[in-house]
């Protein structure tokens, strides 16, 4: 699950919560008004009322994050069916909320808690029908015992269709929640990840580069003269260069390793598990390897300047670097490979960093 998924959950767990508490409320208020009820059932309102309380304010707090559809699903199981067991089971005047359960475990779980909820529902409509006579209406309410029959298979029937109904509503969303995320992550141009996601992914590989004492690194990547070979070709030349790099880059990286497009004609590849050593023999096969590429067929080449920069494998998570710290490195290699006549790898040295800011003549 994703972040954005887990705060859309979050949000639809909050609401709902809050409105089973507001209609526990008025609900436990409002039909002392309607009808007489006997005291089980005021103090079994009176309980529903404390829970959804409860259960609002867990929820708010976000402290069982994971864990807050199930209990929103385990609360309408909580408020109904002592009410089924007490007021005569499928003929209690309570039972059209079965059909809601269903849809409140699609709404705000998933495909497979509905269909676990509807299974459960299906199980305990046998077992209200099994039990019959035996179990009372406290209520006094009569009932017409010929129609407890029927009145079970179309509970049944009505669990199933919130059921399937639930799961479509359920596998459409979670479609279209992959389809966005996809389009929020991915750069429109080359297929590439795009910045935001790569900023993610970066975040979450330091971390487990530091669980497993494993090295990371980072290249850095500008097209050589782009703004130059746009003006002559044109954008739509330009396009077409782009995506022929990044189909390079990911042609010539491990499947492990993230490629994206930083922004304009820069990349950035995050290489996993790499050495110095590694890293800089991974940068020039790049290098050598775009430039080989003829983006327009006529013999035009183009090149690429690489800035690389390392993370030693980390013994704990307080020496990781940040994320923006490692790019600002590797960017800063590839400025120096500029400077330096571009068309070539240049490696951050952490110490010849620290030597150059040390001396008193460096501004």
């Amino acid at each position: 699950m994703t972040g954005l998924d887990l705060d859309y959950r979050h949000r639809t767990t909050l609401r709902f919560s809050r409105a089973l508490m507001i209609i526990m409320v008025v609900g436990s208020i409002g039909r002392t008004f309607i009808a007489y009820l006997p005291d089980f059932v005021v103090w079994l309102g009176f309980f529903n009322v404390a829970l959804a309380v409860v259960a609002y304010l867990v929820i708010r707090s976000k402290r069982l994050l994971h864990y807050e559809s199930q209990i929103v699903v385990a609360l309408c199981f909580i408020y109904v069916y002592p009410l089924f067991f007490t007021t005569g089971g499928v003929n209690s005047q309570y039972v059209y909320f079965m059909t809601l359960i269903p849809m409140v475990a699609a709404l705000v779980g998933s495909v497979r808690m509905t269909w676990t909820v509807c299974v459960i529902q299906l199980l305990l409509i046998v077992l209200l029908f099994m039990l019959g006579d035996s179990i009372p209406d406290l209520t006094g309410y009569p009932f017409i015992e010929e129609k407890t029959r029927v009145r079970s298979v179309w509970l049944m029937v009505g669990v199933i269709i919130a059921s399937y109904f639930g799961v479509y509503f359920r596998t459409a969303y979670d479609e279209q929640s992959v389809m966005l995320d996809n389009l929020a992550s991915v750069d429109y141009l080359t297929g590439l990840l795009n910045r935001r996601a790569l900023k993610a992914r970066l975040d979450n590989e330091l971390q487990r580069s530091a669980r497993s004492a494993q090295p990371l690194s980072v290249l850095m990547m500008d097209v050589d003269f782009f703004k130059q070979f746009n003006d002559q070709h044109g954008h739509a030349a330009g396009d077409d260069c782009l995506i022929k790099v990044a189909r390079c880059l990911r042609k010539h990286t491990r499947a492990e390793d993230i490629v994206s497009r930083y922004g304009g004609e820069e990349f950035l590849i995050v290489l996993i598990n790499a050495d110095v050593k590694e890293t800089l023999t991974v940068a020039e096969k790049l290098r050598q390897a775009i430039a080989d590429l003829d983006p327009l067929a006529c013999g035009d080449n183009i090149s690429v300047t690489i800035g690389a920069a390392s993370m030693a494998p980390a013994t704990s998570l307080d020496q990781l670097p940040e994320a923006e710290d490692l790019i600002r490195e590797a960017d800063e290699a590839l400025y120096r490979g500029k400077e330096a006549g571009r068309n070539r790898v240049e490696y951050f040295n952490r110490s010849e960093t620290k030597a150059i800011k040390s001396n008193p003549a460096y501004t």
